[in-house]
């Protein structure tokens, strides 16, 4: 994942970017500026398209544009934002920071918005003085505005219904995530080791300076690690960060070790520290994890009653389990250019990550067939692939899926509930060849 130098500047550039009003802003200022252009043109340099359009019908269309773009506007809006409250009621509130990062909401109101000032300045300078000239560019302007507007109208439905699909919602969340884990973990076996080293090396070794946080708690949501390794190497330290990212860091509690020979500036430290009043998936590994079994155990609620599409979340949780069992999961190391480690933060283990995905799905969703019998189709699958040292998690794990199975379901109904299934219920499939048969005569066998 492609980092900035700072942290900070890029977060803050980021949110201006991604708030509703900034882009509309520019797009207002730049209507308003070609209004005026146009409408000089015109009355410099008439051109005559047609007789049958004076200044007085320009000037009405104008004006019926600029209205009835006010009145469209606020009504896209609040269908708009009616939708997203809807459709988040499917997620969990984690999403709805998710769905706020869309381009194509502020795009549109910039369209809008953009047409209605447009209309709005090109009517008040029309047949203004004695002068009586026909806009005929203002006109062509305005009305590739309203196609514009219509255009966006029409994308803006298909995106926004698009985005609340639960599929595609997962699917782009399981994207995002493997960036993250890229980020935040080491790469390959050399850098795990040297984690593990670092480590070890600290052990017993005092801090000589210690940061705490503020007056105020708040969530630890992103850290800058070039910058820190930077300042360790400057002052010839280790610097070891005490709480992991997502955790919410309470008033006065530490926040840095420094092992060294020279202090650093607490403001320089901080600085590398971004703070939220939410966690997000900038750092966070597990919290995409997170946000994929809120989306399982809302489903499995009695309210919504759901289970398939607690199936789709499994469907990618599993691909993110699998994706990080290659990853070495110690604790996350920097070293500097001369390979010397300077900076060490917490991460989260696999039986870390494994817990999470699994636990409450399960607690939630054990009296579910479809439910039960993904678990099981994941579980078995991952324990074929995963390297030997992180079956033993997955095996813990299967154990604690029969147990709450024979809590849930009556021993008479519970055969169904242990076959492994992909599709939850559908297609209980077997390998060809087990128990010795051949491929054609198993296939036979159940035509």
């Amino acid at each position: 994942m492609t980092r900035l130098r700072n942290v900070h500047w890029h977060r803050t550039v980021r949110e201006i970017w991604q708030s509703l009003w900034v882009v509309p802003l520019l797009c207002t200022l730049a209507a308003l500026a070609l209004s005026i252009v146009l409408l000089h043109w015109d009355e410099t340099d008439p051109v005559v398209l047609s007789k049958a359009i004076d200044s007085s019908s320009a000037s009405s269309a104008l004006s019926a544009l600029g209205s009835g773009m006010l009145a469209f506007t606020g009504f896209v809006t609040a269908v708009v934002l009616m939708v997203v409250q809807f459709g988040t009621s499917e997620f969990s509130p984690r999403f709805v920071a998710w769905f706020r990062r869309d381009r194509t909401l502020k795009y549109a109101l910039s369209t809008f918005t953009a047409t209605f000032v447009f209309a709005l300045v090109s009517t008040a300078q029309v047949g203004r003085g004695s002068a009586s000239f026909v806009p005929t560019r203002t006109l062509i302007a305005a009305l590739c505005l309203m196609l514009l507007s219509i255009l966006m109208f029409l994308v803006l439905i298909q995106v926004t219904t698009n985005g609340l699909r639960v599929a595609n919602a997962v699917q782009n969340l399981d994207i995002e995530a493997r960036q993250v884990f890229d980020a935040v973990y080491p790469s390959g076996a050399a850098a795990a080791a040297a984690a593990t080293a670092a480590v070890q090396s600290l052990n017993g070794q005092s801090p000589i300076q210690t940061v705490h946080q503020g007056s105020v708690g708040t969530v630890l949501v992103a850290l800058d690690r070039d910058d820190m390794t930077r300042l360790a190497s400057q002052n010839d330290a280790v610097i070891v960060l005490i709480p992991a990212v997502g955790d919410h860091v309470s008033a006065d509690a530490p926040l840095l070790h420094v092992y060294g020979s020279t202090e650093i500036p607490d403001v320089r430290l901080r600085r590398a520290l971004v703070f939220g009043d939410e966690r997000t998936i900038d750092d966070d590994p597990a919290f995409a994890i997170r946000m994929l079994v809120d989306v399982a155990i809302k489903a499995l609620s009695p309210a919504v009653n759901d289970p398939t599409t607690a199936v789709q979340s499994l469907d990618r949780i599993e691909d993110l389990l699998r994706y990080a069992s290659g990853k070495h999961l110690s604790v996350g190391v920097v070293v500097d250019n001369r390979g010397v480690t300077r900076f060490i933060y917490p991460t989260p283990t696999w039986e870390d990550l494994v817990e999470l995905a699994l636990s409450e799905i399960r607690a939630f969703g054990a009296n579910q067939y479809q439910v039960d019998r993904r678990l099981r189709a994941l579980l078995q699958s991952l324990i074929a692939v995963v390297p030997s040292r992180r079956q033993a998690a997955l095996q813990a794990q299967l154990s604690l899926l029969d147990d709450a199975i024979a809590g849930a379901i009556p021993e008479g109904q519970r055969a169904l509930a242990l076959v492994a299934d992909h599709q939850g219920i559908g297609m209980a499939r077997r390998d060809p060849v087990e128990h010795g048969k051949a491929p054609t005569s198993a296939i036979k066998a159940n035509i």
